[in-house]
């Protein structure tokens, strides 16, 4: 049966040539699937996504290290000035020279001894004469009231346009460890984002194996089915010249021709099956529903199994399976997490330095113009008291991390349980998959003693119509175990991480 299979395979590879059927459909391996449905994963491409972000916030966190650099402007528009003298003082000042002439004027003049000088003495009146007539014609009495008025309008300070701009730099100096807690996280953060981003890869390569070896497996049976009508249709044939010779009843046709109907209808589940297989790898693979795809297993005689034996040891298990290696970051970044929790009842110090520039300025008198100054120092702040506040949320924060230990502990459990279950499970394949070609031989042996006695005429027809059942079931069993072998070697390499 094996030659036959070869001579049945051959000649329809070479049909498929001559019609052309071939330059129609795309042959497709097992890691070209693999590659097109990462390439189309969702999940993978938000997991890869995620990465990006982490080396964006990465890349933040490095930030905090460098100085901030900050500009600020101001413009304010007031509707009333500054006076810092009241209204009857500006009046006084502005009325400084009236008054001090009219004071001066009506000391003199009340004063007896100032009269009687001034009546009696004439160089006396001449030189008092003499004065006013100077004083009349300097207008000192103006020039006292002018510079009263300038004084009461220095008093008065222009405010009603005010401009005012400032940059500032800062550095933070100490901050409790915070920033480089900072850091450890977005590089924790970014590691976990590629762990996970391996994860999803391992789970859509699963899937697409999966789908791929299913292909395989129907289209196995597929042939198998169309080898067992044809065998059917044969033996209708034969029982039909023997029923005209008189060997063979009415009932054994009838008997054939039952299950040639059954194989028939079996044939077009297959297809149908195929088709929808097909279906769900294109889909899988990023590729039109109705795409001509051929798989370079599908024309295999026989499914090879994998030779190469998965070693691990306990510490790659948890290096390389991505679950625990995102719990052990986990760890690590609730424990940074808790360090910065209590930074923030640390000390800091940060150094400051501030350029501002403002009009109207004060750094000469009061001038409406720009003018600006510098200042550096240093700002320290030092929490006192909160309560409990502090501790309770780092008490909190610790919890975090503990919690997370206890979930990697056990993670790790199932992970070695899980591992010794698939391991379990490749023993079992093998052990099935020898009975499966022992019970096939016993089958094919067991259909070619049936057929030569029917042809002699010493074996009943629902005696070879059993030995075809009994080899069609044979040989599926032994599709089903081949696969199952293939699939439990790829369940194997993804519970220890090594799926790639």
């Amino acid at each position: 049966m094996r030659h036959n299979n070869r001579i049945l395979i051959t000649v329809c590879t070479l049909l498929m040539v001559v019609t052309g059927a071939t330059n129609a459909q795309t042959v497709l391996t097992l890691d070209e699937c693999r590659s097109m449905a990462l390439e189309n994963n969702s999940q993978s491409k938000i997991a890869q996504e995620k990465v990006a972000a982490a080396e964006y916030d990465s890349k933040t966190a490095f930030a905090n290290y460098l100085p901030k650099v900050s500009a600020m402007g101001l413009y304010m528009h007031n509707s009333e000035n500054i006076n810092l003298a009241t209204e009857d003082q500006r009046n006084t000042l502005s009325g400084m020279g009236t008054s001090l002439t009219s004071g001066i004027q009506s000391s003199l003049m009340t004063d007896p001894q100032f009269l009687n000088l001034y009546m009696n003495d004439a160089t006396v009146k001449n030189t008092v004469n003499y004065l006013v007539q100077k004083m009349s014609a300097a207008d000192v009495e103006g020039a006292l009231n002018q510079l009263g008025q300038d004084m009461s309008n220095d008093l008065t300070l222009d405010i009603q346009n005010v401009y005012a701009g400032v940059i500032t730099i800062e550095e933070p100096i100490y901050v409790g460890g915070k920033i480089r807690a900072y850091n450890k996280v977005a590089a924790y953060a970014k590691e976990l984002a590629l762990t996970q981003l391996s994860g999803e890869d391992q789970k859509v390569i699963v899937t697409v194996d999966e789908a791929y070896w299913q292909i395989v497996s129907v289209a196995n049976k597929l042939r198998l089915t169309e080898q067992y009508v044809d065998l059917l249709r044969q033996m209708d044939q034969n029982v039909e010249i023997m029923k005209q010779e008189g060997v063979a009843t009415a009932s054994d046709q009838l008997s054939v021709r039952v299950k040639l109907n059954e194989a028939e209808m079996s044939q077009i589940k297959a297809q149908n099956g195929l088709a929808l297989s097909k279906m769900l790898l294109c889909q899988l693979c990023g590729m039109p529903l109705d795409s001509e795809i051929m798989l370079q297993d599908e024309l295999n005689e026989t499914l090879d199994i994998p030779t190469d034996t998965v070693t691990y040891t306990q510490e790659d298990l948890y290096e390389n399976r991505p679950e625990l290696k995102s719990l052990e970051l986990a760890v690590n970044m609730y424990d940074m997490k808790s360090r910065i929790v209590r930074a923030d009842y640390l000390p800091t110090v940060a150094l400051m330095g501030n350029y501002l520039v403002t009009n109207p300025s004060a750094s000469n008198g009061f001038s409406n113009d720009f003018h600006g100054m510098w200042n550096v120092g240093v700002v320290a702040k030092i929490p006192v008291f909160h309560f409990g506040e502090g501790a309770n949320k780092y008490r909190r924060a610790k919890s975090d991390v503990i919690l997370t230990q206890y979930q990697l502990e056990d993670a790790r459990g199932k992970v070695s349980l899980q591992v010794n279950q698939y391991e379990k499970k490749i023993d079992e394949a093998d052990s099935r998959l020898a009975m499966a070609l022992k019970n096939m031989e016993n089958a094919e042996e067991n259909l070619r003693i049936a057929n030569i006695g029917f042809q002699e005429g010493v074996v009943e027809s629902q005696l070879v119509l059993a030995a075809q059942t009994a080899w069609l079931k044979a040989h599926s069993e032994e599709i089903d175990a081949r696969i199952d072998r293939i699939m439990a070697t790829v369940y194997l390499r993804q519970a220890t991480g090594q799926l790639k």
